[in-house]
């Protein structure tokens, strides 16, 4: 009951999100679009942002958790496909009037995966402070160009994506080789 209560709810945002910006929905309009109590929202969520935490959760975090063994490029291409398949929402999420939930959101995602590219583990908090700065620093760039893909208005074009994530890694990898002959030596 939980689970269909809180998909009604998200259903009702991602509807009124195409007739308004987020910042114009309030939670008693969005109540009365899911033709429930207000008292009901506060049962499940905290305020509009976290219906939207909540929906990016099950679209993308879920999904890209699943396979934990993917290659770091073709991890990057699977968030990208999950985007793109809704990203009239995600455009509109990263237009509204607070984008630093989306953005921290992604990060959030990003950022295990690019410490283990880099320095083999997927806990960042556990690395030196410069490994932790060079992880942040890499995980931003790499959400601000997700980020830039999906706010365009062009069509994706996904051998120029593909070109770009090889140059990233070309980048990268000697620091990943590099961490590995320090780990064996």
């Amino acid at each position: 009951m939980c689970s269909n209560t809180k998909l009604k709810i998200a259903r009702a945002l991602r509807q009124l999100m195409c007739q308004r910006p987020l910042s114009k929905i309030t939670v008693q309009d969005l109540m009365e679009s899911a033709q429930m109590k207000r008292q009901s929202f506060y049962y499940h969520f905290q305020d509009i942002y976290d219906v939207l935490s909540w929906i990016c959760e099950r679209q993308l975090g879920d999904p890209l958790r699943e396979d934990p063994e993917l290659d770091f490029e073709e991890w990057c291409l699977r968030v990208l496909s999950l985007i793109e398949e809704d990203r009239a929402f995600y455009r509109r999420v990263f237009a509204a009037s607070n984008p630093e939930l989306a953005r921290d959101f992604c990060e959030g995602l990003v950022r295990p995966r690019m410490s283990r590219l880099l320095f083999l583990t997927d806990d960042p908090e556990t690395l030196p402070r410069q490994q932790a700065f060079v992880v942040n620093y890499h995980t931003k760039a790499l959400v601000g160009y997700f980020v830039e893909l999906c706010v365009s208005r062009k069509a994706l074009d996904w051998v120029e994506v593909r070109c770009c994530l090889h140059g990233l890694l070309d980048v990268l990898r000697p620091a990943e080789e590099l961490c590995l002959q320090v780990r064996a030596g």
